[in-house]
């Protein structure tokens, strides 16, 4: 259905109204981001996502908010939807790795890109300030086969005995074969879930083993870094779960450990400060059944976090953008009702618009009911913006990230 150009003009005016300017070109400028303060004053995570992951435009906004929550709203924690141990222990080793070491052990191929290389930047700048961003992950999924993690894991278990250090390597390169493998063909499924739960069960053996000796390895490696490896060990057990499932059980394994890897960074690792997560928008919309056919991320977490939580959905009207596997596609634009459409129509390049502090009226009734958005700038969908997200942000036109090669 189509409105007639009445009811679009009123909309427009309503938008314009209503709808801030984000200024890249102003990148070390922050001041046109005011607009968050009172939205966020009472907040303590908020989730920025992304219409795909292969958007330079989206990478570039997120750093600059990044910045300004970090510098203006006293945000110092920083979860990316990337692997919750190779990001969090690389943290801790970041000083023995350059920039793009940092990078490439931390993060998922996707985010190698020279938008994403400033934020790291950023990150490393600020170490050196009474202020440090933290950096860490939120995925049960490895992002490097370099065995950061079992080296590190190795480390600490080797403090206990010099065949736990050996044991705990071996099975990790053990689960990062079976995790890159879990899609072949090569292997029945009846032999890898029984491979799967052998793993699960020696995982297991760790964390007893950990509980065992808690209080002489916090004593010489600190409690941080014993609640991270406490942490990673209980992810991997995730992770077995997840690829001796069938598709759609393994997304929601995902989805739910994620959520609650938000839960104890905020509850446990980090109670007293606030969390910037980055993710794709199909992980922090409140409600995804409908788009996406199972639950969120986002849809999992406790009651109490999302009451203090604050969601922005990513969206492109035109330009391009890049796949997974950094093929470059057309952004299909949207028509006149549809997120895109509006929002582009108030001349913005970039185009921020508040969901939660908005009453219905017949101007925005669009936010509240099913409006057309595309999907990944790709295929036309239906979502309640209102019960998806706490504010908007539309690119008028996008262009795909510059990656690095970091083989």
């Amino acid at each position: 259905m189509f409105y007639c150009k009445s009811n679009i003009s009123s909309e427009i005016d309503w938008l314009k109204d209503h709808t801030y300017s984000i200024q890249l070109h102003e990148f070390d400028d922050h001041s046109d981001l005011y607009f968050l303060n009172p939205l966020l004053q009472n907040k303590r995570i908020v989730f920025l996502g992304e219409n795909g992951h292969g958007v330079a435009e989206h990478s570039q906004i997120k750093t600059k908010m990044i910045k300004y929550l970090h510098k203006e709203l006293g945000f110092r924690v920083l979860a990316f939807e990337s692997s919750f141990s190779d990001c969090s222990l690389c943290f801790y080793q970041q000083y023995q790795l350059d920039i793009r070491q940092w990078m490439k052990h931390s993060l998922f191929k996707v985010w190698h890109t020279e938008e994403v290389e400033t934020l790291f930047h950023y990150v490393k700048e600020t170490q050196l300030s009474n202020q440090p961003l933290i950096l860490t992950g939120l995925d049960i999924q490895p992002a490097s086969n370099d065995y950061i993690t079992g080296k590190f894991l190795s480390k600490m278990f080797s403090n206990m005995d010099k065949s736990y250090g050996e044991k705990i390597v071996e099975l990790e390169q053990e689960m990062l074969y079976q995790y890159v493998n879990s899609r072949s063909p090569s292997i029945s499924k009846k032999e890898r879930k029984r491979k799967c739960k052998e793993w699960m069960k020696l995982y297991q053996e760790f964390l007893f083993l950990l509980d065992k000796n808690s209080l002489e390895l916090q004593n010489k490696f600190g409690k941080d870094a014993f609640l991270l490896v406490n942490r990673t060990l209980q992810n991997r057990i995730f992770l077995m779960q997840m690829i001796s499932s069938h598709f759609m059980k393994a997304i929601k394994i995902r989805n739910k450990a994620m959520a609650d890897n938000i839960s104890w960074l905020a509850q446990e690792m980090f109670p007293n400060e606030k969390i910037i997560i980055w993710a794709h928008n199909g992980h922090i919309m409140k409600q995804s059944r409908r788009l996406l056919g199972f639950l969120s991320t986002f849809s999992y977490l406790p009651p109490k976090i999302k009451e203090f939580s604050y969601t922005i959905g990513f969206f492109m009207y035109s330009g391009q953008a890049a796949e997974n596997n950094r093929s470059v596609y057309e952004v299909q634009q949207s028509d006149q009702d549809s997120i895109e459409f509006r929002i582009k129509q108030v001349g913005h390049e970039i185009g921020f618009l508040d969901i939660s502090q908005q009453r219905k009226m017949p101007q925005n009734r669009w936010l509240f009911k099913h409006t057309y958005t595309m999907h990944e700038g790709k295929q036309l969908s239906l979502i309640k913006p209102s019960a998806c997200y706490d504010g908007l942000v539309v690119c008028a036109k996008t262009s795909p990230p510059k990656y690095i090669n970091l083989n």
